[in-house]
């Protein structure tokens, strides 16, 4: 089993970091804090991840692995990160500074079958320091097929204009901070003129509108 932290050791220390790839900053608008691109099915993890958790990039071969593991303990409390790149760069390109983010698939890695672990996801609008929403997710102990999030169904809420959106996991009663994998995270972005929220994602001619995002679009070390 590995440290408290789920698979925080493994970028450190249990494997070389060639083994997980870089997002591009930034990346369809968006830029990721606390986030790789990795290869689940990668033959080099056959040892580090356990079979049933090689699943977890929905959309073969990559997905992105997240948490709270930053290098700077100032920032340790805050968990996996995406938000607006560049809100100038978008309205020069006539897209308003914000997002709605729709669904995403996720689960926990390498989890022991002591406990379970909770995902919480934080919807932040603006520059904020407070989320202006807050859902999570438990997963009980054991194994887990990757969950499919739809935010506004299983919310009850829209999660639109958003700024930033914070994920983190938390296993058993000491909430220690935990690994996730995280895939297909499909969000919408409008344009300027866009003022009822109408989404835009049929409109293939207003370049950068109804982006979704696909992890297996970057590469990965081999």
């Amino acid at each position: 089993m590995l440290a408290a932290r789920g698979l925080a050791d493994l970028r450190q220390q249990h494997y070389p970091s060639q083994r997980f790839g870089k997002l591009p900053n930034p990346y369809q608008h968006l830029a990721f804090s606390a986030y790789n691109v990795f290869a689940p099915a990668n033959p080099a993890f056959r040892y580090i991840i356990p079979e049933y958790d090689r699943n977890c990039a929905v959309s073969s071969p990559n997905a992105l692995i997240g948490s709270r593991d930053k290098p700077n303990p100032e920032y340790a409390s805050m968990g996996a990160y995406f938000y607006i790149a560049n809100a100038s760069a978008m309205t020069e390109q006539g897209l308003q500074p914000y997002f709605t983010i729709k669904t995403f698939n996720v689960k926990p890695i390498n989890t022991p079958e002591s406990s379970g672990t909770t995902i919480t996801v934080k919807g932040y609008k603006g520059n904020h320091t407070e989320p202006s929403l807050n859902w999570r997710v438990d997963f009980p102990s054991g194994y887990h097929l990757p969950f499919l999030v739809r935010l506004q169904k299983y919310s009850g809420y829209v999660w639109e204009k958003l700024y930033g959106v914070e994920i983190t996991a938390d296993f058993g009663e000491d909430e220690l901070d935990w690994e996730f994998c995280l895939d297909d995270l499909e969000v919408e972005f409008f344009g300027s003129g866009n003022e009822t929220g109408e989404s835009m994602v049929k409109n293939d001619e207003r370049r950068g509108a109804g982006q979704v995002f696909l992890a297996e679009n970057i590469p990965t070390p081999a």
